[in-house]
């Protein structure tokens, strides 16, 4: 399960976002589902909470597809996970304006003018908050939550390695795949890891990042 606080500015985000990708449903029933599927009874309820700052939050897909289905409503599972994962995902794209899929920047082929990889860039940017991304986001924080920060960045353990750690890590509710430099990258930020990228040239980071797992003590795998 992911959390992230989130604002009353954020809602008005996960509204867009919903009336996107649902925009069958009607609109006072979208809002109702996200209010649910955030962890309230009511949009009401939520309204109130955000007011006067900002509230942690975690997705009760079930509410959130009960209540769609109550109102003779359907949506593909994981919908409202995706919604708040692109929060989190737009705030680590304003933390880092630098930060594509591929991690900073883009790949820099020899051939490539400057206008070409600017396109690449914007591309690479925009598709940032695309579906696929933000399950690689979920994926990749569901993995860094498992691990506690440290005073001091951990050079042992670049984002390039933990991306593959991240690749394989699940169990039986959540499945495992593909997860971007990048995206990985943006989890980090959102859940308050320090980020430092190795260096100027460098697509990768490291991060304050403990080397060990806080609830079984499992080491993270040294990854250059």
């Amino acid at each position: 399960m992911m959390r992230l606080e989130i604002t009353a500015n954020d809602v008005e985000d996960m509204k867009a976002e919903l009336r996107a990708t649902l925009p069958e449903v009607k609109s006072s029933h979208r809002i109702e589902a996200l209010a649910r599927g955030l962890g309230w009874n009511t949009n009401a309820a939520m309204r109130a909470s955000l007011a006067n700052g900002s509230a942690e939050v975690s997705t009760n897909e079930g509410a959130f597809l009960g209540y769609l289905q109550e109102h003779g409503f359907d949506s593909e599972p994981g919908r409202i996970a995706r919604t708040l994962a692109k929060v989190g995902i737009r705030r680590a794209m304003a933390l880092e304006p630098l930060l594509t899929q591929f991690g900073y920047n883009v790949y820099r082929g020899r051939s490539k003018t400057p206008e070409e990889r600017r396109a690449e860039f914007m591309a690479d940017r925009a598709s940032m908050l695309g579906d696929h991304a933000a399950d690689e986001f979920i994926q990749a924080s569901r993995f860094l939550s498992q691990f506690s920060k440290r005073k001091t960045i951990n050079r042992k353990s670049s984002s390039y390695g933990l991306k593959h750690q991240a690749e394989r890590f699940g169990d039986s509710r959540h499945s495992r795949g593909y997860v971007a430099n990048g995206m990985l990258i943006a989890a980090a930020l959102t859940l308050g890891f320090k980020v430092q990228q190795i260096d100027p040239d460098s697509p990768n980071a490291w991060f304050n990042i403990s080397s060990k797992m806080t609830n079984d003590g499992a080491k993270l795998a040294l990854a250059a």
